[in-house]
């Protein structure tokens, strides 16, 4: 084998520009496929991530009849029921909506999280990213008080947010005892934390629950703590809807979704490479016609045409090969250029391609299947040369 690489790369040298701009094709080839497969693969393993960090034991409940046409919603009762099933060890009701908001004259629409003041500091405590920059949590007996995204206080506002400053929400002044530091998520940034009770009041929507956050017994098995609920939420209301989902569920369907987004980049990027693998074909042909008399000679002296064929399929795979390294490299550039980008315009976190070591493995062994395949044509019309009329040519 290594007599048929040391004269591929003979025959190679003698059109170093074709070879080039046949290595080209498919250097952008695999930069393409490796920089559009790392962006879904970072995407899925941000999602995981976040999710992990969340907590594997927890359940979120939310309601599809808020504001729906017939049946209520989650309500206050539903959080009270849910305490007392068997493996529930926390519930924490939330009432979440968008709203208006101003600050030294400045209006501006604000995500609003309702929570329980005694339970919002055991809710989010201990969930990856979550963690107070300055001030304090919500505390029982707390109401006209807010505890701030980091974006609410950094930039949200023409004026910082300091510790102590009033936002006044739904025409009520709240004042500012906490400020979270940043989780890399825009829309967790860019919210507020207040009384459950207060926000309610303002809106008029009494014991209205948006969602509810249900922490599982260490040892109880989440799915079937969740069946429970399922079953008790059910027999409490007849026609409303709602969506139970564990952790894992949800990291599940997002990573789906995600899949088909990888399929579909690396399906636009392996369009380039087979154009690659089409100029490594013609590059081949090329070879063949020139070289005629130089196949007639291997054939008269004695060459078998599985040498013959060797000696093509080897110099089509070196194509490949070699392509498929560098390309691997700029691709790997492309994908850390690609994060340094995302964090200086979407936040740290938010975006984080992967380039794994099964991902660069794929790629170099469909680079070098591309190169052999696209020589296969080549080296069956160099096999199939009459030596006789090889040596005439």
């Amino acid at each position: 084998m290594l007599q048929y690489i040391e004269l591929s790369l003979k025959n190679l040298a003698y059109q170093r520009m074709r070879a080039l701009l046949t290595l080209l094709g498919v250097i952008i080839g695999i930069t393409a496929v490796i920089s559009m497969v790392s962006i879904g693969t970072g995407m899925t393993k941000a999602i995981e991530e976040q999710f992990e960090a969340f907590g594997t034991n927890k359940i979120i409940i939310s309601s599809t009849m808020e504001f729906g046409a017939k049946g209520r919603g989650l309500v206050d009762a539903d959080v009270d029921d849910m305490e007392d099933i068997v493996g529930v060890a926390f519930v924490s009701p939330m009432y979440s909506v968008s709203t208006g908001s101003e600050f030294k004259g400045e209006e501006k629409v604000i995500t609003v999280w309702g929570l329980d003041p005694g339970k919002a500091e055991r809710t989010f405590s201990d969930v990856g990213g979550y963690r107070l920059y300055r001030g304090r949590w919500l505390e029982p007996g707390d109401r006209n008080v807010v505890v701030i995204g980091y974006t609410v206080h950094d930039d949200y506002f023409r004026s910082r947010v300091e510790l102590g400053n009033n936002i006044k929400i739904q025409g009520e002044k709240f004042r500012v005892v906490g400020i979270f530091a940043e989780t890399g998520d825009p829309d967790h940034d860019k919210s507020v934390m207040v009384n459950l009770d207060r926000i309610r009041e303002l809106l008029g929507r009494e014991d209205s629950v948006t969602a509810i956050i249900v922490r599982v017994k260490d040892g109880a098995d989440v799915n079937i703590v969740r069946q429970r609920i399922e079953e008790r939420l059910k027999n409490r209301h007849e026609d409303a809807e709602f969506t139970i989902l564990t952790s894992q569920q949800l990291i599940e369907a997002i990573s789906s979704s995600l899949k088909v987004v990888q399929v579909v980049f690396g399906g636009i990027a392996a369009v380039s490479l087979v154009v690659g693998g089409i100029g490594i074909a013609n590059t081949m042909v090329m070879n063949v016609m020139e070289r005629t008399r130089e196949i007639g000679i291997m054939k008269a002296t004695g060459a078998t045409n599985s040498q013959v064929m060797r000696i093509f399929l080897v110099e089509s795979g070196i194509f490949g090969l070699v392509g498929g390294t560098i390309g691997i490299f700029f691709g790997y550039l492309i994908s850390r250029a690609i994060n340094a980008a995302a964090e200086k315009y979407l936040g740290p976190g938010m975006l984080t391609t992967a380039v794994t070591p099964d991902m660069v493995a794929t790629a170099l062994v469909f680079s070098v299947c591309v190169g052999v395949i696209s020589g296969l044509y080549p080296a069956y019309r160099a096999v199939k040369l009459d030596p006789v009329e090889a040596l005439r040519a």
